[in-house]
């Protein structure tokens, strides 16, 4: 407040001082002696005494008029001084009112609610509340008291002064400080009501919200406050003032019982108590610490001034559009008869503003549409019950729905059910999310070749239904599949022409929603968002941003004009239901996608096919199905690639009658018999061989072996075509010398793998990868596959053993002659040793010769004589030591791991497979 000036009463003027008067006695002395002495006359001497009486008579008469002005000048300062005080009574109440008009007091605000010119008038700095009655420092200013004089003077200026230096008044603290208040319950809740109700007065309800914490039973008129009210979560009775737009609050006005339990927001604290004033015991201003009487004001009167505030702030179009809507709004309420089919439409009611209900219309207010909203705030309940008013409105004939859901598809269950939905797309199989978003390519395709097919420009020339295509948690959806941007962006720019229809709902549209797909989406619907700055990017002003938490299907809405506010309603079971029983009648609409492929397949499902039927692929860009089939005439051989438990077998057992036994002894003579019936031309008809595992089958075999035996394979990959042989090959992965055999293989069977880096070492493209699926599912000519499910193929016979001739002695090379000759001799046979062959003529029936291989080298010539005569058998060696001892270059078989296995050389020179005798056994 400006200073005023007020001048301190002048204290009493002195009385002169006294002055003996010398001269007036003397000069009647002098006189009278010269009257004497020029007389004689002793008379004369009498006129001397008049010089001291005159003396005496004038030092009386000044005393006399000293006590006449003194007595005057008390008698002036003291009326001064009450007139002074006064002017300072009179300046303090000037002081007081205006205190009291600035922030009035509750109990104030409550006796006049209506004349309150005062109202809604904040705008900045700082904002003032009184927080009771108390000494308050005066703006007058008064003459300094001068240091000396009468006591008794000074002792009443000083009294003046003390008396203009403070007042009992209004004390006011300034709310943005944030005030606390503490003591007993009752006193604290009745102060605080007081300091809400100042704030609430003051501050602008259509520009500040209020937050509440823990109301309590003070929620009973905390509600009627013409502010946007929202719930906070603070410990204790906290109320926040803040500015729409921002959620940080300015003020904050908390309770509770003791200052230590009050929150550091609270910098002004103010102590009371029952029966006794209170004090101010925390301020940034250590002289702003004083006593203070509280200023009370009960709940009813907190309430009255609510309720009447409230009335008026409506009356005047400030109070927030939302104070008007209610809190929750059924659907079913909603739900009219359905649309007109004269026009193109796609209206239908979602909810309820001030003016009644609100409808929206993508045909005629979007093409698209934008949702924004963050956790909590009902997108998902929004999306449902558009949908179904949709649904309601419109049938399935003119409008379909296709439901993207990457937050797992639980939100979209409720519309699983109705006609027009023509599927539900969730994140749980990235590979299925993928191949029905595939699926939106190849239906704008469709819609193109139509909407030509007619003759016509756009949908509106054809009797094509418009597709709806509602995706929960688009950047979830993009953060997963980043080339989707390029086919929204398409549909955003192509969709109105085609009867395309985006509702794209996120919690951040500002980062998720790209500018080309904005521009097409003038229809705009923002719940609750988290800053201002989404609520802008979505409705173009930061109104979303301000809706209260708690207030959930609370949204701003806006197509072209301005934003609206509506509460959203809420569909129940019954109403999906309803939209059901509607349209009961009423075809199906056609599917924009295929269903995923089953996890099993049958060969007889697949129909005629052209080649051996091998599974069902899916073709999402073309909108179908189809059998395949493995073809060798065409296709060539076969490489399955795959996991473990992919369906490797079950994929070779659908193309192969049986496959080569699965240990090296058995597939070498498999490939060995193949070879030998394509050299000598005994094949009269196509022949499949099939091996499985291979890459686990390989190093089974010894070195020389496999060299051998792949050989042997890519002799039969390179020129069995001509011969009509196919050869089929299952492996997890192509590794050492199988790299050479799978570049003679043409045609490839992905199936699933466990990496990108597997499938891409595979042959594929990672982008194709198949990760996950049930076994047989995987990749063929490049389209997805779900391979048919067959029985496991039976394996190709068994080892070839030579049989011994019991009737004929044995001779055994061996790398362990001891161990040899003693189970041969314990199994009946009578031992000699190499050096005890007879000089002429073979040994006799029931003779095992046994040597080792350096014996046998000494006796030069010895096996090759007893040819004819004995079995000569070979254990214990190398394939090297075989042909050195048999004189032959040819690779002998592989022995299979059998107790007793070992090489026989036959008659005719070629080296077959025995078993030792063993006991019992000849």
């Amino acid at each position: 407040m400006p200073a005023d000036r007020l001048a301190l009463p002048v204290p009493p003027s002195p009385p002169p001082p006294w002055r003996f008067p010398v001269v007036a006695v003397i000069a009647p002395v002098v006189v009278s002696v010269a009257i004497w002495a020029l007389t004689g006359s002793v008379f004369a001497l009498v006129f001397a005494a008049l010089g001291p009486v005159t003396a005496v008579a004038t030092l009386v008469d000044q005393r006399w008029s000293g006590r006449r002005s003194r007595s005057r000048e008390l008698d002036r300062f003291r009326r001064d001084g009450e007139r002074l005080a006064r002017e300072i009574s009179s300046a303090h109440a000037q002081e007081r009112a205006a205190l009291e008009e600035a922030a009035p007091h509750g109990a104030l605000l409550v006796a006049a609610p209506s004349t309150d010119r005062g109202r809604w008038r904040y705008a900045d700095g700082p904002l003032g509340v009184s927080v009771g009655v108390g000494r308050v420092p005066s703006a007058l200013e008064l003459d300094p008291v001068p240091r000396e004089g009468d006591e008794s003077v000074l002792s009443r200026l000083r009294e003046l002064v003390e008396s203009a230096a403070a007042f009992e008044g209004p004390v006011i603290v300034d709310a943005l400080l944030g005030i606390g208040v503490c003591g007993p319950r009752r006193s604290v809740m009745s102060a605080v009501r007081g300091l809400i109700v100042q704030c609430a007065r003051a501050l602008p309800p259509q520009e500040w919200w209020v937050r509440v914490s823990r109301p309590g039973e003070e929620s009973s008129w905390l509600d009627a406050l013409p502010h946007s009210l929202r719930s906070g979560t603070a410990t204790g009775f906290t109320v926040e003032f803040g500015r729409r737009g921002s959620p940080v609050p300015v003020v904050v006005i908390a309770a509770a019982a003791t200052e230590a339990q009050l929150p550091p927001s609270c910098r002004v604290v103010l102590a009371v108590s029952s029966g006794s004033p209170g004090r101010l015991v925390a301020h940034p201003h250590r002289s702003h610490r004083r006593e203070v009487v509280p200023a009370f004001l009960s709940r009813l009167d907190a309430a009255e001034w609510a309720r009447a505030a409230a009335f008026d702030a409506r009356a005047a179009g400030l109070a927030p559009v939302e104070s008007a809507l209610p809190d929750a709004v059924a659907l079913s309420g909603l739900l009219g008869p359905p649309e007109p089919t004269a026009f193109p439409s796609l209206r239908c009611v979602i909810g309820v503003g001030a003016e009644g209900p609100v409808a929206v219309d993508l045909v005629a207010d979007g093409p698209h549409a934008v949702v924004g909203g963050t956790t909590g705030s009902g997108k998902s309940e929004l999306l449902v019950s558009w949908v179904i008013a949709m649904a309601a409105a419109h049938s399935p004939e003119r409008v379909s729905v296709l439901l993207v859901d990457f937050k797992g598809g639980s939100a979209f269950a409720p519309l699983a059910g109705l006609p027009h939905t023509v599927g539900i797309i969730t994140d749980l199989d990235a590979a299925q999310a993928e191949r029905a978003l595939a699926s939106l390519r190849a239906e704008l395709r469709y819609r193109e070749r139509e909407i030509a097919l007619a003759g016509g420009r756009s949908i509106e020339d054809t009797a094509l239904p418009r597709l709806v295509i509602v995706v929960d948690e688009f950047a979830a959806m993009l953060a997963e599949h980043p080339d989707l941007h390029a086919l929204f962006g398409d549909i955003a720019a192509r969709g109105r022409s085609l009867g395309v229809h985006l509702v794209l709902c996120t919690q951040r549209p500002a980062s998720a929603v790209r500018d080309g797909v904005l521009a097409n989406a003038d229809l705009r619907i923002s719940l609750r968002v988290n800053n201002a700055a989404d609520s802008t990017a979505v409705v173009g002003s930061p109104a979303a941003s301000e809706l209260a938490p708690e207030a959930r299907g609370r949204a701003i809405i806006t197509a072209g004009g301005e934003p609206r506010t509506v509460q959203v309603a809420i569909a129940a079971v019954e109403d999906a239901r309803a939209v059901v029983d509607r349209w009961a009648g009423s075809p199906p609409p056609r599917r924009p996608w295929c269903d995923p492929l089953p996890a099993r397949v049958l060969a007889s499902e697949l129909g005629p096919v052209a080649g051996i039927p091998l599974g069902l692929l899916d073709l999402p860009e073309e909108q179908r199905r189809a059998a395949a089939a493995f073809d060798p005439r065409t296709d060539g051989h076969l490489l399955i690639l795959g996991a473990p438990r992919s369906g490797r077998s079950t994929a070779l057992s659908a193309v192969a009658e049986a496959v080569v036994p699965s240990e090296p002894a058995g597939a070498w003579d498999a490939v060995c018999q193949l070879v030998a019936d394509m050299d000598a031309g005994r094949l009269s008809g196509p022949v499949v061989l099939a091996i499985d595992d291979i890459d686990a089958l390989v190093p089974r075999f010894s070195g020389e072996h496999r060299l051998a035996w792949v050989d042997l394979l890519s002799r039969v990959l390179r020129e069995g075509a001509a011969h009509g042989i196919t050869v089929v090959v299952a492996a997890q992965r192509l590794v050492g010398e199988l790299a050479s055999v799978a570049a003679l293989v043409p045609s490839r069977l992905l199936l699933r793998h466990s990496s990108k880096q597997d499938w891409l070492l595979a042959g594929g493209e990672t982008s194709t990868a198949v990760l996950e699926g049930p076994p047989g599912r995987g990749r063929f000519r490049g389209e997805r596959i779900q391979v048919v499910h067959s029985e496991p193929a039976p394996v190709l016979g068994s080892v070839e053993w030579d049989r011994l001739d019991p009737g004929r002695p044995i001779a055994v090379a061996t790398g362990r002659a001891a161990a040899v000759a003693a189970s041969l001799a314990a199994g009946g046979f009578h031992v000699i040793g190499v050096d005890g062959l007879p000089a002429h003529g073979g040994p006799l029936a029931g003779t095992a010769v046994v040597g080792d291989l350096d014996e046998w080298q000494s006796r030069w010539g010895a096996l090759g004589a007893l040819r004819s005569s004995s079995e000569i058998l070979l254990e214990g060696c190398a394939p090297a030591d075989v042909r050195a001892l048999t004189r032959s270059r040819a690779l002998p078989p592989p022995l299979p791991a059998e107790p007793g296995a070992c090489w026989r050389l036959r008659p005719d020179g070629s080296v077959g497979r025995a078993i030792l005798p063993r006991r019992g056994r000849a």
